[in-house]
C-alpha cells in the first residue's frame, strides 16, 4: 500500500495501471482475510453470530464486487462496499464499547488447561 501511495503521486500511465493493480490485489487479500477472520470469530462465539455472519457475507459480497468490477459487468462504485464498511464500523463500535463474550473466554481458557494435562 505504501508503494501504491507512492505511485499515486505519478503522473505516468504505466505507473498509474500499476497502482491500480496494487489496490485489486489488495482488495483481494483483505476480503479473504476477512473470510477467515469473521469464521474464526463464528466458531469462537467472542462477539455475536449475527455480526460474525455479518462480517463473512459482506467479504464474499465484497469478492463478487471486485470480480464484477474488474470484468467490467458493473461500474466502479463505493455503494457497493457499504456491507463491509459498516460491518467494521459496527465490529469496532461494538469492541470498544462491550468487548469480547467472558463466557467464550472461559470456555477457551478450560479447553487450553484440559489439553495441556
Amino acid at each position: 500500500m505504501i508503494i501504491a501511495g507512492i505511485l499515486f503521486l505519478s503522473h505516468g500511465t504505466l505507473l498509474l495501471e500499476i497502482r491500480d493493480g496494487i489496490y485489486v490485489v489488495h482488495a483481494y487479500i483483505f476480503a479473504v482475510a476477512a473470510l477467515f477472520f469473521y469464521y474464526l470469530l463464528y466458531q469462537s462465539k467472542l462477539i455475536p453470530r449475527w455480526l460474525s455472519v455479518w462480517g463473512f457475507i459482506a467479504a464474499i459480497l465484497l469478492i463478487l464486487v471486485n470480480l464484477l468490477e474488474i470484468t467490467g459487468l458493473i461500474p466502479t462504485s463505493m455503494l457497493f462496499y457499504f456491507p463491509i464498511i459498516s460491518n467494521e464500523i459496527v465490529l469496532a463500535i461494538w469492541l470498544i464499547v462491550k468487548g469480547f463474550d467472558p463466557s467464550a473466554i472461559k470456555s477457551a481458557k478450560e479447553v487450553i488447561n484440559f489439553s495441556i494435562s
